[in-house]
């Protein structure tokens, strides 16, 4: 599928991976993330994430004989974006819209990291919360809830920050980036993975989109153009730009086979989100449909 002039993959791959155990392939056959197996927690079948591990964003494939399952695919995007980070023992670091922390949890086991996770579900954060405790890592994750566009940290308390597929929900960005930014000590880098709009789209693709941003209670999805005027308003300098739609676009029809089974009833507070996964193949489809990983610093 088409890619635009802005993006390249060229700086994906080289993105340091953490891992979990000494064997660095271990990935590909791990049935689980050790994450997630010592908290043994009840699976619901709800938005929050329990039918793919407690990931509900994309998943990331280096290649398309790349035999990662979902959960490993999910768990392989946290872990380049941890390498961008510069996670260490030590450094601070800030989730941006952290839902049930798995991603945190993650960060901060394998590389030693302080984490504070923020979100504005209070379902999410009790989860998260709960993950923490269950994980022995409470004394290095925290997570409360808060806006992005008026977080509760002095200026310059982060060493870096990460938003993962959280931009999409904020109406205004451009806030949104200025405070993370504040927050932020100079030179510090923030990581941002989100669906991006590549270009317009009209007539049916269009109502799809609109269909698709309704369910994930998306006010719009991020446009390439967008993006770079709200960082450098908010202060921040581009580092890289890259649309790794080619590498995500597989989760799509994952995404879809996960949730398939599951019929909400009317009153069901996830009622369109669970009633767009049978849509999401064709939207995911879409060669207007790309999938952002920036990387920016604090000036």
């Amino acid at each position: 599928m088409r890619q635009t002039d802005l993006f390249t993959h060229r700086h994906i791959p080289q993105a340091r991976e953490i891992s979990m155990t000494n064997d660095p392939s271990a990935h590909h056959t791990a049935s689980s993330s050790p994450d997630v197996d010592p908290l043994q927690y009840e699976r619901t079948e709800t938005a929050d994430g329990a039918a793919v591990d407690g990931n509900i964003h994309v998943g990331y494939w280096d290649s398309a004989t790349d035999d990662r399952s979902l959960d490993q695919a999910t768990d392989r995007l946290t872990d380049l974006v941890a390498g961008r980070l510069a996670a260490a023992p030590g450094r601070r670091l800030l989730d941006v819209g952290c839902g049930t922390g798995r991603p945190a949890l993650r960060i901060a086991r394998a590389t030693g990291a302080q984490v504070s996770g923020i979100s504005v579900s209070h379902e999410d954060i009790g989860l998260a919360r709960t993950r923490a405790d269950a994980a022995g890592l409470a004394d290095r994750v925290d997570f409360r809830y808060a806006d992005a566009r008026a977080l509760p940290f002095d200026a310059a308390s982060f060493d870096g920050a990460w938003a993962i597929e959280s931009m999409m929900h904020i109406g205004d960005r451009t806030a949104a980036l200025t405070e993370i930014a504040r927050t932020l000590r100079p030179g510090s880098p923030l990581v941002i993975t989100d669906v991006l709009l590549r270009s317009p789209v009209t007539g049916d693709a269009a109502e799809l989109v609109r269909r698709t941003c309704r369910a994930f209670q998306s006010p719009s999805f991020p446009e390439p153009g967008e993006l770079r005027t709200a960082l450098d308003r908010a202060g921040l300098e581009v580092v890289d730009f890259d649309d790794i739609g080619e590498r995500v676009r597989r989760t799509y029809q994952a995404f879809a086979d996960a949730f398939g089974d599951i019929e909400p009833s009317a009153d069901d507070p996830h009622y369109a989100f669970f009633n767009s996964t049978r849509s999401l193949p064709r939207f995911g489809a879409l060669p207007q449909v790309g999938y952002v990983f920036l990387v920016a610093r604090r000036r």
